[in-house]
């Protein structure tokens, strides 16, 4: 802002789930984040999950000096939990729980409103949640802006979402420093189990007894002698292993059954001046307007 303190991450945060909403016109949003140690358990599995995030280089900036990267970090949390603030104050619902990661948390959600008639959308980059998908439940892609439902997910890489974990073993997830196992790209695993296509769930114990029959084969054996960075890819990738704790899961269940918050439009507009955002965000008034107001509608009716 014109006072030199570093807001980009709010309005850029706030500018996309404007568009979202906009763009899907749900009757809820509900916006969740990594809670504080939620990699913990992940990281008990594999020492290294996430290593490659320890270290990140600086964010680019336009300023007239070189910030540190302790400068950044700061300016991160500063922002977060600025945002936080100002998610307060819109008709969303806003989840962090300790000691779980997101993926978690929306796992845990999306099995709450499994059997519910009204379609889900998972808004996100984090390839995990195709594993999610099924007849009332899709991904959105924001970067690829592709939608992803089960004939989508067929059609890119020739897995049914029910077997897509057990293909993701095989490939690893370079984002969360999870290695795969060498030799077995996307052409080589589907022509090693075409099963994966199926509906019909090929677990690991299917996996492992249909290479034990087959040793003769120079890639099943290959997955035999790889079996434990499969087995413990599994269980870093498979978000459907819900390992909640159940008092986080009550919390959880007692956070959705509230009332939808109502939009405060004068307290957002108080945040927002007192951050001098309007450099930004020029069309407040519009922007309030055209993207809260409907979705504002549907936070009024859960209170009645």
């Amino acid at each position: 802002n014109e006072d030199g303190d570093h807001i980009g991450g709010i309005t850029g945060f706030l500018y996309s789930v404007g568009k979202t909403v906009r763009d899907f016109k749900p009757s809820r949003c509900v916006i969740v984040f990594d809670g504080r140690g939620g990699s913990a358990k992940r990281k008990r599995i594999y020492s290294d999950y996430k290593g490659n995030r320890a270290n990140k280089t600086k964010l680019r900036r336009h300023d007239h000096h070189e910030s540190t990267l302790e400068e950044e970090q700061e300016s991160m949390r500063h922002q977060f939990s600025r945002l936080v603030s100002y998610l307060d104050n819109l008709p969303v619902t806003f989840i962090s729980m300790d000691g779980i990661e997101a993926d978690d948390t929306i796992a845990y959600i999306t099995q709450m409103y499994q059997d519910i008639s009204k379609k889900m959308t998972v808004v996100s980059t984090d390839r995990d949640f195709y594993q999610l998908i099924s007849p009332t439940l899709q991904v959105w892609s924001p970067i690829k802006k592709k939608m992803y439902d089960e004939a989508t997910l067929i059609e890119e890489f020739g897995v049914h979402p029910a077997n897509y974990v057990v293909y993701r073993t095989f490939t690893g997830d370079a984002s969360d420093n999870i290695p795969g196992v060498d030799g077995f790209g996307p052409k080589t695993i589907l022509k090693t189990f075409p099963e994966l296509v199926s509906s019909k769930e090929f677990t690991l114990q299917d996996l492992q007894n249909k290479c034990k029959l087959l040793t003769e084969s120079k890639n099943h054996q290959k997955v035999l002698d790889n079996y434990d960075t499969i087995d413990k890819n599994y269980r870093l990738m498979n978000i459907k292993l819900l390992d909640i704790p159940a008092q986080t899961a009550t919390k959880i269940r007692g956070i959705l059954n509230e009332p939808i918050p109502s939009l405060n439009r004068s307290e957002f507009q108080r945040l927002f001046y007192e951050d001098k955002m309007w450099s930004i965000m020029k069309n407040l008034p519009d922007w309030l307007n055209n993207t809260w107001l409907s979705l504002n509608a549907f936070a009024k009716q859960t209170q009645n």
